[in-house]
């Protein structure tokens, strides 16, 4: 099994641009994933927000009496490598976006990373379907997980 999970980030956004910049891969250790999920917002755009493990202290004034949270990543998905373009509605059970997370988790890669690597859109067919891509990776901290 692997011991890490990789995302390949693919968009536009130049390194000095921003925290969000593309050609980069970002790390999760298996062991601190606690929970993956698919989202699907009303306008069509895929995520997949991974809950960590990990907690953290915070100190926000409009967050009465909290003072811990967890960390979660959010993983955006574009059918583009250089812009955010909504995949065409995935209706393939095992071409979610979190199934990618799944199945680089339990992997065997002979190595100690998996990598997440996305599948096709619509119905999967290679001939008329699009190739998803994780377009940004975000790490933050809530209060209601």
């Amino acid at each position: 099994m692997a011991k890490f999970v990789k995302f390949k980030i693919n968009n536009a956004t130049a390194p000095g641009a921003g925290g969000n910049w593309g050609g980069r891969d970002v790390l999760i250790g298996v062991d601190d994933i606690e929970n993956v999920s698919d989202v699907v917002s009303g306008g069509g755009a895929y995520s997949v927000v991974v809950t960590l493990k990990s907690f953290v202290g915070l100190s926000d004034a409009a967050i009465a009496n909290a003072t811990i949270g967890g960390r979660i990543l959010t993983l955006t998905v574009s059918t583009s490598l250089s812009a955010a373009v909504n995949p065409t509605a995935v209706t393939v059970d095992g071409n979610m976006p979190s199934q990618s997370i799944v199945r680089a988790m339990t992997a065997n890669p002979g190595g100690i990373a998996a990598s997440a690597q996305l599948g096709l859109d619509g119905g999967g067919v290679r001939s008329t379907d699009e190739q998803m891509y994780w377009s940004g990776a975000v790490f933050s901290s809530v209060n209601d997980i």
